[in-house]
């Protein structure tokens, strides 16, 4: 049965210096920081700020990173994501410096804990849960080693860390292999999509040249925020829909009464495509049949097809390249993305023939049923490593 100890009594930590912005260079030692951590792993081509090698062994020589140290991010996020922004350090990323809002953590005795074991439990909501009690400001996550000096976490014989850590790995392996299948099958209806219509911005088979206006219908959801309840019709924002799927699991609600008095314009219906038009532009959604009826934030948007596309069209040229440029075109200089609907009639789209519309919907279709057979297995192995964490870390 495991035991709960202090944190400290077998792990060493240490939190990265404040470095200021007046000391980086853009050649020397790589500075590690939050935005190095991505997707529980340590990606060093999302930065580009360096120290001098000299300020690097010397004032900082004590900061240097070594290989397979085991890094979190300590200030800048949610609890939620807080499992994605931590990862080890290999070899061929060295020489690396610490920075600030970053933590690097050592077995002090190898012999009695396996790191990955400790990474896994950092994962767990049981750590989670004691995060919650220490965290400094309402909307982000700010911690740092007196935080973690009065931490436990549950120790069992070392042969069982290494069992556990293994068992958890092989199931993040299986769960990485059908997330890059789904990639796989999303980048095929991207390859059809041009082999079938060509670049949207050359127009080599010669289509029709038109705008969104005159395919599609553009709806910006609500302006002022309604009335949230515990219960009634669900009102979706960016959050609900920005992993490509509808999810309902933690949208706010208002009354039957107000979503009857929504403007049409925050009211989608089945077949209309939903998109984030606020900060990162998500994956579009096609509104399934049977999806219950909801109300949208002004954050959302959604297109009403016309009769010239087929909403497989429609979404796929949505996510096309082409399309990201126009928006990047349009808010060129701006702090974020906020599509208006003034621009988006005007964005250029082809209007290829129906039939070949409905020819690449066809290979669509068949490509989606591929997906929902992996992405059930993706469901179950997400369940199954969830109750292994549970039993494992409680």
């Amino acid at each position: 049965m495991a035991k709960l100890a202090p944190i400290s009594d077998y792990v060493w930590f240490q939190e990265g210096p404040g470095v200021r912005n007046t000391q980086y260079t853009t050649s020397g030692v790589k500075l590690l920081n939050v935005a190095n951590l991505v997707d529980g792993r340590v990606d060093l081509s999302t930065s580009d700020r360096y120290i001098s090698t000299e300020e690097a062994y010397g004032r900082y020589k004590h900061f240097l990173v070594d290989p397979d140290d085991f890094i979190i991010a300590s200030s800048g996020i949610q609890i939620d994501y807080f499992d994605q922004k931590m990862g080890f350090v290999s070899e061929d990323q060295l020489p690396l410096c610490m920075n600030t809002s970053t933590i690097r953590f050592k077995p002090i005795d190898e012999g009695e804990l396996d790191m990955r074991y400790f990474m896994y439990y950092l994962k767990s909501n049981s750590f989670k849960q004691q995060l919650s009690k220490y965290i400094v400001g309402s909307a982000q996550l700010n911690f740092g080693p007196t935080h973690l000096k009065k931490m436990t976490f549950p120790v069992v014989d070392v042969e069982q860390q290494h069992y556990i850590s293994m068992v958890l790995y092989k199931a993040d392996e299986l769960i990485s292999l059908r997330k890059k299948q789904l990639q796989k099958l999303d980048d095929l209806v991207k390859s059809r999509f041009v082999e079938m219509f060509g670049e949207q911005g050359d127009n080599p088979y010669g289509f029709i040249v038109g705008t969104l206006n005159d395919v599609a219908e553009i709806y910006l959801g609500l302006t002022h925020t309604p009335m949230y309840i515990d219960e009634g019709k669900p009102f979706l924002s960016v959050r609900d829909i920005s992993s490509g799927k509808i999810d309902f699991s933690n949208c706010h609600y208002i009354s039957e009464t107000e979503f009857d008095s929504l403007p049409k314009g925050a009211r989608p219906k089945e077949a209309d495509i939903l998109f984030c038009r606020v900060g990162t532009i998500g994956k579009p959604v096609i509104i399934p049949k049977g999806t219950p009826e909801f109300g949208t934030f002004v954050s959302v948007g959604f297109l009403r097809r016309k009769e010239r596309v087929i909403n497989e069209y429609l979404k796929a040229w949505m996510e096309d390249p082409f399309f990201m440029k126009q928006v990047n075109d349009n808010v060129a200089g701006a702090s974020q993305i906020n599509l208006n609907t003034g621009w988006l009639k005007n964005f250029r789209i082809l209007i290829p023939p129906l039939e070949l519309q409905r020819s690449f919907a066809n290979n669509v279709m068949q490509i989606e049923k591929t997906k929902l057979t992996v992405q059930q297995g993706l469901d179950k192995l997400e369940l199954l490593k969830q109750s292994l964490m549970q039993k494992y870390f409680g």
